[in-house]
């Protein structure tokens, strides 16, 4: 889904204008990446933790990437 498609269903769902939807949408990711600029995690609720980091967010690491032989 591209901006104009997500700032309708937005406008619709908040009962608002297409143009304040997406005013909105632009504040969100704006604030999302300017977090990310600084280094921290974002917490939208209804929408989860957006992370900087991916690994943050994957399994811990394995035994291999940790410097220890796995296979003998």
């Amino acid at each position: 889904m591209n901006k104009s498609g997500l700032a309708r269903r937005l406008a619709r769902a908040s009962k608002t204008s297409n143009a304040e939807a997406a005013d909105y949408l632009d504040y969100a990711v704006l604030s999302i990446l300017k977090r990310w600029k600084h280094g921290h995690d974002t917490s939208w609720p209804g929408l989860g933790v957006f992370c900087r980091d991916l690994l943050k967010t994957t399994s811990p690491k394995s035994a291999k990437s940790e410097g220890t032989d796995v296979y003998p």
